[in-house]
């Protein structure tokens, strides 16, 4: 699995957004496990990540639980698939997409505490992997703090004093510290 890590805001996720879709149109879709009535009258589809509904802003307390979105070209059908018993569920998810990447905003968490966003792939296909590469080169304008790529207003937060952590219950010591901080 290919994974790029970020911290980052509203305004950073735009710049990233924007440069991803200056090389060509996508779509966002909602991923998730739903019951089959919940999406009766389809899944939430955005056709640019400025659409996304609070961008930028960490739908949960940890990283791991925030929404997430299947990103692929604009003519790439959304795939559902059965899950449960009978198929009163289904999944939106890369693995009935493989032409696809998931994106995890992450963002801002109750004022305090900003949660990391992801990019990633399970997929080997080669539409999956060139969405990576436009990704992976728009990221690089980020700032790298250890693993993590941070955008330049989350990086002015971080380095204020904001709690930069994958969830709100992780231990302080496994939160990501300011370039050049030795504490």
């Amino acid at each position: 699995m290919t994974l790029i890590l970020f911290f980052a805001v509203k305004e950073d996720l735009l710049h990233v957004l924007e440069l991803v879709e200056s090389k060509g149109p996508l779509k966002y879709a909602t991923t998730g496990n739903f019951l089959r009535r919940e999406i009766e009258e389809g899944i939430r589809v955005f056709d640019t990540g400025a659409e996304i509904p609070n961008l930028g802003k960490a739908s949960a307390d940890s990283s791991g639980a925030c929404e997430a979105f299947l990103v692929c070209e604009p003519a790439t059908p959304i795939n559902l698939r059965s899950a449960g018993r009978n198929g009163e569920r289904v999944c939106v998810d890369q693995l009935a997409n493989p032409d696809s990447v998931t994106f995890t905003p992450g963002g801002i968490w109750k004022e305090d505490v900003v949660l990391y966003g992801s990019i990633g792939t399970a997929s080997k296909s080669q539409i999956s992997q060139a969405l990576m590469k436009r990704f992976r080169a728009a990221v690089k304008t980020f700032t790298k703090v250890n693993d993590y790529y941070v955008g330049p207003k989350a990086l002015a937060l971080l380095e204020g004093g904001k709690r930069f952590t994958a969830a709100v219950q992780s231990p302080r010591e496994s939160d990501l510290i300011p370039p050049g901080n030795t504490n």
